[in-house]
C-alpha cells in the first residue's frame, strides 16, 4: 500500500513538474528569453543548453513560432557540432536554412551554412563543404552589424582552415586563412555583447596558429601561441568556453609528446582529462587517451599504457561506429539533391563493387589456403631482414654514390645535400605524419618537389609514395618486432601510429611491402615469442 502511494506521489510530482516545464514557454516572449538563456549556457553547461534548446524548439514548433524554431535550431546546431554529432547538425540545417531565408536573417543563415560546411568537412564531403563555406562568406558580408559580420567571418575562415587541412592543402594556404580568422577576430569591438565571442575566437585562432607552427617545426612559435590562448581561456572576464581550455591542454600534451617529453605530455593530458569529465567531449577524450597511452609506452609503463590503450580503442571503435551511422544522413541529402538517376548509378557501382569484392575475397581465401607455406617463407624473410637491420645499426652505412643518370639537371652538391637531409628524415619519425606530402617534405628539406622526386627515384629506387610507405611499414614492423606491447594493439591503431589514414590502406601496403598481412605477421610473432619462452623454460626451469 505504502509503495503504491509513493509511486502515485512520484507520478504526481513528475506530472506537475512536466506541466510546469511545458508551460514555461507558452508565449513568444518566453521563448525569446529561453533562447537567450540557452545561448548563455553554451559556455558553462553545453548539455543543459542542448536540453533547454530542444525544449524551446518543441514549444516553438507547437506554436508555429518560426523565429523560435530558427533560434533554437541555431543553438542546437552549434552545440551538436561541438559535441561531434555532425548528423544532427546536417539534419537540422535544411529547415534552419529555409527559415533564415524566409525571415531574411543573414547572420543566422551564414551560421547555418558555416556549421553545415564544417560538418561536411568532418564527414569527408569536401565539395559540399567548400560550397557552403563560400555561401557563408557571401552572406556574412550582408550582415549589417560590423561586430557580428567579423565574428561570422572569423568563424568561417577558421572552418576553411580545417577544410584545407582535411584535403592536405599546402600549409601556406592553411596559415593564410588562420591569419584572416585572427584579423577578423581582432576587428570585433569589446562591447559586452561580443567580448566573450571575441576572445573565444582569439583563443581559437592562437590554438590553430600554434598547431600549424608545430607542423612547420617552429616549436617556440607554437609555445607562444598556445600560451596566449591559455591566458585567454584562464581569464574569467572573457567568459571563454571551458572546452577551449581543454583543447589547449590537449595540444600542449601532443606538443610535449612530439618533443619526447613524455612525462610532461602525460601531465597535461591528465589535466585536460579531468576538465573534460565535466563537459564530455568524446573526440577530445579520444585524443587524450591516445597521447597518454603513447607516452606511457615510451616511458615503459606497461600497465598505464595498456589501460589507456584499452580506453582509446574502446572509445575510438564507438566513435567510428557512430560515424558510420552518421554518414547516412548527409549522403541521403546529397543524393536527394542530385536526383534519382545519380542514385541509380551509385547503386549500380555499389552492387558491382560488392560483387567484385565477393569474388576477390573468395579468391583471396582460396589463395591463402593454397599458399600457406609460401606466406610463412615471406614472414621468415621479413624477420631475417629485421634481425640483419639490427646488426647493421652499429655499422657505418656508406652513402650511395652520385649517379650521373638524371632526367633533370641537379648538381652533385645538391644531390649530396638532399641525400644527407633524407638520411636524417629517415632516422626521425616525421614520415609517420598523416599530413606529410611531397610538397611539405620538399619545404622541410629546403628544396623543390622536382629535385626531391627525382632524387628519391634515382637513389631510393622508388617514387615518393612508395618511398614513404616503405619507411612507414619498416617503422611499424620494427615496433612489432621489438615491443611486444604493440602486438596487442588493434590494426586501426597500428595504421595511425605509422601515418596511414585508414586500416584498409595500411593492410594493403603492409602486404605489398612484406608479402604477408599485418594480422598474419603479428600472430606469428606471438607464436614465435611463446615458443621461445617455452624453450627457455625447458632449458632453464629454475
Amino acid at each position: 500500500m505504502m509503495k503504491n502511494i509513493a509511486l502515485f506521489l512520484f507520478c504526481l510530482v513528475s506530472g506537475l513538474h512536466q506541466a510546469q516545464m511545458n508551460s514555461e514557454f507558452t508565449t513568444n516572449a518566453q521563448i525569446d528569453l529561453g533562447i537567450s538563456r540557452a545561448d548563455e549556457l553554451s559556455a558553462s553547461d553545453p548539455a543543459q543548453s542542448i536540453r533547454l534548446a530542444n525544449e524551446i524548439y518543441r514549444a516553438s514548433k507547437k506554436q508555429g513560432y518560426t523565429k523560435g524554431i530558427l533560434g533554437s535550431s541555431s543553438i542546437l546546431m552549434a552545440r551538436y557540432y561541438d559535441a561531434g554529432n555532425h548528423k544532427k547538425v546536417i539534419d537540422l540545417s535544411s529547415e534552419a536554412e529555409k527559415l533564415a531565408i524566409e525571415l531574411k536573417d543573414n547572420a543566422k543563415l551564414a551560421n547555418v551554412y558555416r556549421l553545415r560546411a564544417s560538418s561536411y568537412t568532418e564527414l569527408g564531403f569536401n565539395d559540399e563543404s567548400i560550397r557552403d563555406y563560400k555561401k557563408a562568406l557571401t552572406i556574412s558580408e550582408k550582415v549589417s552589424s560590423n561586430d557580428r559580420k567579423n565574428y561570422l567571418k572569423s568563424l568561417t575562415y577558421t572552418g576553411i582552415c580545417g577544410y584545407f587541412a582535411h584535403i592536405n592543402a599546402p600549409l601556406d594556404s592553411v596559415i593564410a586563412y588562420q591569419k584572416k580568422a585572427l584579423e577578423s577576430a581582432v576587428s570585433i569591438s569589446e562591447n559586452k555583447d561580443f567580448i566573450s565571442r571575441k576572445y573565444h575566437l582569439l583563443a581559437l585562432s592562437y590554438i590553430n596558429l600554434g598547431m600549424t607552427s608545430v607542423a612547420s617545426h617552429r616549436i617556440k612559435d607554437a609555445e607562444n601561441y598556445f600560451l596566449k590562448a591559455l591566458k585567454i581561456s584562464q581569464n574569467p572576464d572573457y567568459g571563454v568556453p571551458k572546452r577551449i581550455n581543454i583543447t589547449i591542454l590537449s595540444e600542449y600534451a601532443w606538443l610535449y609528446y612530439d618533443q619526447k617529453k613524455y612525462r610532461q605530455a602525460v601531465e597535461y593530458a591528465q589535466k585536460a582529462e579531468q576538465s573534460e569529465k565535466t563537459l564530455s567531449i568524446p573526440y577530445i577524450r579520444r585524443d587524450l587517451y591516445e597521447v597518454s597511452f603513447k607516452s606511457y609506452v615510451e616511458l615503459g609503463e606497461k600497465e598505464a599504457s595498456k589501460k589507456y590503450m584499452n580506453l582509446y580503442t574502446k572509445l575510438n571503435d564507438s566513435l567510428v561506429n557512430e560515424e558510420k551511422k552518421t554518414i547516412n544522413s548527409p549522403v541521403k541529402q546529397i543524393l536527394d539533391k542530385q536526383g534519382e538517376a545519380y542514385t541509380w548509378n551509385i547503386q549500380k557501382i555499389i552492387m558491382f563493387s560488392g560483387g567484385c569484392m565477393a569474388v576477390l575475397l573468395a579468391g583471396g581465401l582460396f589463395l591463402w589456403n593454397r599458399n600457406k607455406k609460401k606466406l610463412h617463407k615471406k614472414y621468415d624473410i621479413v624477420i631475417k631482414n629485421l634481425k640483419a637491420a639490427h646488426q647493421l645499426q652499429a655499422e657505418t652505412i656508406t652513402r650511395p654514390e652520385v649517379s650521373s643518370e638524371k632526367s633533370i639537371s641537379i648538381t652533385d652538391e645538391t644531390v649530396k645535400t638532399i641525400l644527407t637531409k633524407l638520411e636524417k628524415f629517415e632516422k626521425s619519425r616525421k614520415f609517420t605524419r598523416k599530413d606529410l606530402s611531397l610538397t611539405s617534405l620538399a619545404n622541410d628539406l629546403n628544396t623543390n618537389t622536382r629535385y626531391l622526386s627525382e632524387i628519391i627515384k634515382q637513389y631510393k629506387g622508388n617514387n615518393y609514395n612508395n618511398y614513404i610507405n616503405g619507411l612507414r611499414i619498416n617503422y611499424i614492423t620494427n615496433k612489432l618486432y621489438e615491443s611486444p606491447i604493440y602486438r596487442e594493439y588493434k590494426i586501426s591503431y597500428l595504421a595511425e601510429a605509422c601515418g596511414f589514414s585508414s586500416r584498409e590502406v595500411f593492410a594493403v601496403v603492409f602486404k605489398k611491402e612484406t608479402g604477408v598481412s599485418p594480422s598474419y605477421f603479428i600472430n606469428n610473432l606471438k607464436k614465435d615469442s611463446m615458443e621461445s619462452s617455452t624453450q627457455d623454460f625447458i632449458q632453464n626451469p629454475e
